[in-house]
């Protein structure tokens, strides 16, 4: 609660936009340089994926507006839910102005820090680049290696997308059903943190007449919210959670966040199933280093570019800082922090260090800050040798 009052974007649980914040990242053992990363982000920040979210509410307040029963909130409301909706047109699910920017800013930054990764040293003189066929992803790799490029102009980059690449991505397995009708139960657990019957005042001067128009009040308000919660990714951003009293975004988030950790990080519920997911591109992070180390390789780095759907179970099963415990789904708000975690281009780097000797160590960052593996030791502070890390990962 005290998280939202500070950063009202908090509430917006995945759909919140990137936040990065300057911090120093501790420097290599004597001796050891990057020249490899292994990388996967997820898209930037990109418009609600269908109309569907709309439906909800749009429709009733349509009614409501007609019918005269909208109060000065929920005129103001309203207006602003079109301008979102009218911006949405022709672009659901695609990546936004922002999501581009983000990227951009993501990309610059690991040129940066990582200059001799980029120089061309040894021959490692090719970036390898996977996406997933959709529009945010694809424009999120172009955005990225752009300002990659900037600073690498010296390397070749190569782009690939498609459906081929997804089965390690963002792979759709058989147990989905299973994780989905979870996630409802959680859901349905949690429904009464919501006081439908305030946000209706708010929105309405005459809430008798308003409840005739919405037979499903927990719909259309879990609807307002959805479109509020997506604003702040758009370009004509409307603060359209002012409007609503802090227990009842609380509420909301709470919700989210609990699905969002039923569905793709480590219950105790789900996360053998989440794991699932998680495997094939693990067993791709692997192979792709292995590739990368050989000798005569000029592999610099693998950037992958896919969905929360592909990067959460990723870091929860590996089990990194703040995923290392499971918790039951019904209670994760009291642990764990969806709009810190998989917020919109949230991203894995492994940075792969080597010295004269041809020791190689490797550093994780999640969203650009580092963090570590609680069930693996380290070899010198944050970093790991990769036959260590190898090992465990492969055990996964």
């Amino acid at each position: 609660m005290e998280a939202l009052r500070n950063d009202p974007d908090m509430a917006a649980s995945n759909y919140r936009r990137y936040h990065f914040s300057e911090t120093e990242l501790t420097p290599a053992p004597k001796g050891y340089r990057p020249f490899y990363i292994s990388h996967y982000s997820r898209h930037g920040s990109r418009y609600h994926t269908g109309e569907s979210y709309f439906r909800l509410c749009m429709p009733l307040m349509s009614i409501c507006d007609s019918l005269g029963i909208l109060s000065e909130d929920g005129k103001a409301w309203y207006k602003d839910a079109q301008s979102v909706l009218n911006e949405h047109r022709g672009m659901f699910g695609m990546l936004t102005t922002l999501g581009s920017k983000e990227q951009d800013s993501i990309g610059k930054r690991i040129a940066e820090r990582f200059p001799e990764v980029f120089s061309g040293k040894e021959g490692r003189t090719e970036i390898r680049n996977r996406s997933t066929r959709v529009q945010r992803s694809i424009v999120s790799m172009a955005s990225f290696n752009t300002a990659v490029a900037q600073n690498a102009p010296s390397l070749h980059f190569s782009y690939s997308a498609g459906d081929k690449f997804r089965a390690y991505l963002n792979p759709d397995p058989e147990n989905y059903p299973i994780i989905d009708k979870f996630e409802d139960k959680v859901e349905d657990s949690l429904k009464h943190m919501i006081n439908t019957s305030r946000v209706l005042e708010v929105l309405f001067n005459d809430t008798a007449t308003a409840r005739k128009v919405i037979s499903d009040a927990y719909s259309f308000v879990k609807g307002i919210f959805l479109v509020s919660s997506i604003s702040p990714n758009t370009d004509v951003c409307p603060d359209m959670l002012k409007y609503f009293h802090e227990d009842d975004i609380f509420g909301h988030w709470t919700i989210r966040n609990n699905i969002i950790y039923a569905g793709y990080a480590n219950s105790m519920e789900m996360a053998e199933e989440v794991a699932t997911i998680a495997r094939p591109l693990i067993r791709d992070i692997v192979e792709k280093a292995e590739e990368a180390l050989a000798q005569g390789s000029k592999l610099a780095a693998d950037f992958r570019f896919g969905h929360d759907t592909g990067l959460l179970p990723l870091v929860a099963t590996i089990g990194i800082e703040g995923m290392d415990t499971r918790w039951s789904a019904y209670k994760a708000h009291e642990y764990w922090n969806s709009s810190e975690f998989i917020q919109m281009a949230s991203s894995l780097q492994m940075i792969f260090y080597r010295n004269r000797k041809g020791n190689i160590l490797i550093k994780l960052l999640y969203n650009e800050k580092e963090t570590t593996i609680p069930a693996l030791k380290p070899e010198d502070g944050p970093y790991y040798s990769w036959q260590s890390l190898r090992d465990y990962l492969l055990s996964l």
